[in-house]
């Protein structure tokens, strides 16, 4: 916030300031894992008061009023820069504004005005929580200070501890209340935290295993405890644990793009702006995080079948994938059955490229498939972030929001190895390797309203506030 806003307008500057975007996105991210469980909680008193709870229910529900007021602080804020005569644009804020446009522009141009309505007990999203994840983006850009970004690294960190714990449990076959989604559990001890789904749950461990890895390899720039050191490691391998129990394989590839990532940041930052004794103990805080995620690795494999399972399935995967490459399967078998959706997914764009075939509304483009009767399959969500949007949204949507991707990878390179501050640079470091995992499993896995805004927060946070937007000629 500006000198001149604070001073014309000391109360909306105050509303406003960083500390407020960063406390509002920390009680959402902690609040939504604690909502179902209290929610589980009361569920499981049977008690008749009670019944019309449901699992899940209430965290879309948080996202929801989360997205109205988010939106409401960035229109306060948007006023406060306009009444001080000085009105700065930022690349974020052009972002914000053209996620939001798409969005709008999806919804209002649905082929079924108002699908999202069907209800997210059955992880639909409603323009509210699109509202929710580009407040969440807005806000991570507003928030720069190194000492607010490491609280909402805590927040990460306060989550993970939950969902990891959670998680433990129910690999042990100890649960608050019955899971949704229970016939479809892929192990019977498979774990599924507080989403009630494991391919979701997956996604969520990714983030969050990221995130509380990225302290542990940085937290000699971040902390002088010990304690908190070495927990931050106890808590990643819980939660790295909870990733493989959940047995979404899509999460060990975010996790093996995140490491990756880090390998060649590290060869690369040889030539940084980072001092070699920083450099070397930090290399030697990542090896250890590496023999930590083996030692998890066997152990799994010796006392639980979660990872032999998967193995053995990536295997009939593969053979069944390689069929339908040599044209022996039907192409809807491809990806483990996310060809099917993929293919009426693309289907769909050339009939609707502008606007896309409405916002959250895929079911749509099952029914446009050549052939298809009442009874048939359909699936609403993608089961890739991309192509999900691009048929959703539209190419243009799929375009800027590709552009914003690689925005935020260039930017974050470029600062991680120029800037000289060793907290800024570690914390947008572990930021940028979250994403990476985030990412990469997005290839194969949908959004959801209870995994993505923890992605969309530390998105924004990617993105730089440093120099406004200026039309004028140099």
């Amino acid at each position: 916030m500006t000198g001149e806003a604070k001073a014309k307008t000391p109360v909306l500057a105050k509303i406003t300031s960083d500390k407020v975007f960063c406390y509002v996105s920390m009680a959402l991210i902690v609040l939504l894992p604690v909502a179902e469980i209290i929610t589980e909680i009361l569920i499981s008193t049977k008690k008749k008061v009670f019944r019309f709870m449901y699992p899940s229910y209430y965290q879309p529900t948080v996202v929801a009023i989360f997205g109205i007021l988010f939106t409401a602080l960035i229109v306060l804020a948007f006023i406060t820069r306009a009444v001080t005569g000085k009105f700065r644009l930022y690349i974020a804020d052009i972002f914000y504004f053209t996620l939001m446009a798409f969005m709008l522009i999806s919804m209002l141009c649905s082929v079924n005005f108002g699908v999202f309505s069907a209800g997210v007990r059955f992880y639909m999203e409603h323009p509210l929580h699109f509202l929710c994840y580009y407040g969440l983006f807005f806000a991570g850009s507003m928030i720069e200070d190194p000492k607010l970004r490491l609280k909402i690294l805590y927040a990460y960190l306060i989550v993970t501890f939950i969902e990891g714990t959670v998680a433990f449990l129910q690999t042990k076959g100890i649960q608050i209340a019955y899971c949704l989604y229970i016939k479809e559990l892929p192990s019977e001890h498979a774990a599924y935290g507080t989403l009630q789904n494991t391919n979701f749950f997956g996604s969520l461990t990714c983030v969050l295993t990221a995130a509380s890895s990225g302290f542990f390899i940085f937290s000699s720039k971040l902390t002088k405890s010990k304690v908190l050191k070495w927990g931050s490691l106890a808590l990643t391998l819980l939660i790295f644990y909870a990733m493989i129990a959940s047995c979404a394989r899509l999460a060990w590839l975010g996790i093996g793009a995140m490491l990756i990532m880090y390998i060649i940041s590290l060869i690369v930052m040889r030539k940084g702006a980072i001092d070699k004794d920083s450099l070397r103990q930090i290399t030697i805080d990542f090896l250890t995080l590496i023999i930590g995620l083996i030692a998890v690795i066997i152990i799994t494999i010796i006392f639980d079948d979660f990872i032999s399972d998967r193995v053995e399935q990536t295997t009939t995967d593969t053979a069944v994938t390689t069929a339908v490459l040599s044209g022996e399967e039907d192409s809807g078998d491809f990806a483990n059955g996310r060809g099917k959706i993929w293919r009426a997914a693309l289907h769909s764009v050339p009939h609707h490229w502008l606007t896309g075939i409405g916002l959250d509304n895929l079911a749509q483009a099952f029914r446009e498939m050549p052939g298809w009767q009442q009874g048939d399959y359909v699936q609403d969500k993608g089961h890739c972030e991309y192509i999900h949007t691009l048929a959703t949204q539209g190419v243009f949507a799929f375009v800027n929001y590709m552009t914003l991707l690689i925005f935020a990878v260039i930017s974050s390179v470029k600062t991680i190895m120029n800037e000289k501050d060793d907290i800024k640079r570690s914390l947008l470091w572990i930021f940028f390797g979250a994403f990476t995992a985030y990412a990469a499993q997005a290839v194969g896995a949908s959004s959801i309203m209870n995994v993505a805004p923890y992605y969309w927060l530390i998105l924004g946070l990617l993105m730089p506030r440093t120099k406004p937007v200026s039309l004028k000629k140099k």
